[in-house]
């Protein structure tokens, strides 16, 4: 069973899913977009992550024989509406083969880079291995069950 109250906040949160159909697959604890065939045959579609202060943003693509992850948004809340703080992208010949593992690695990387940003034009000092820490446990509350 999946929490209405929570699509719809996700749905209205993320300019980038407006209009989208969301469903949300427990098993790997992810929300869908319904996506499109491309004319070569492949499907295109978005796996969403969400915490009270993150989101992970995934753009893959199924083949014939493998999911393919195009790229990644992260997306932090300001008060009203999410605002992307970091992204990468993949293609052509640099394509990448999805793995959660991989997709995980990439999207602390992502996070801690932007921390450390923010914290340089602020004057503060932290530690690289607390940054990654820090961003290791963001990136971890977005993979946890946040449905009953």
């Amino acid at each position: 069973m999946t929490n209405t109250a929570l699509q719809t906040i996700v749905a209205k949160s993320l300019p980038a899913l407006s209009g989208e159909s969301i469903t949300y697959n427990a098993a790997k604890n992810i929300f869908l977009t319904q996506g499109y065939t491309s004319v070569a045959g492949n499907m295109y579609y978005k796996a969403i992550r969400i915490s009270d202060r993150l989101v992970v943003y995934y753009d893959l693509g199924q083949g014939y024989k493998y999911t393919f992850l195009n790229g990644i948004k992260l997306f932090c809340w300001d008060g009203q509406k999410a605002k992307v703080i970091a992204q990468k992208y993949w293609g052509g010949c640099d394509y990448r083969v999805f793995s959660e593992q991989f997709a995980k690695e990439q999207s602390i990387l992502m996070l801690s880079n932007f921390l450390a940003g923010q914290l340089k034009a602020q004057g503060a000092q932290v530690s690289n291995q607390e940054i990654f820490s820090f961003a290791y446990n963001m990136i971890e509350e977005t993979q946890r069950k946040q449905l009953a």
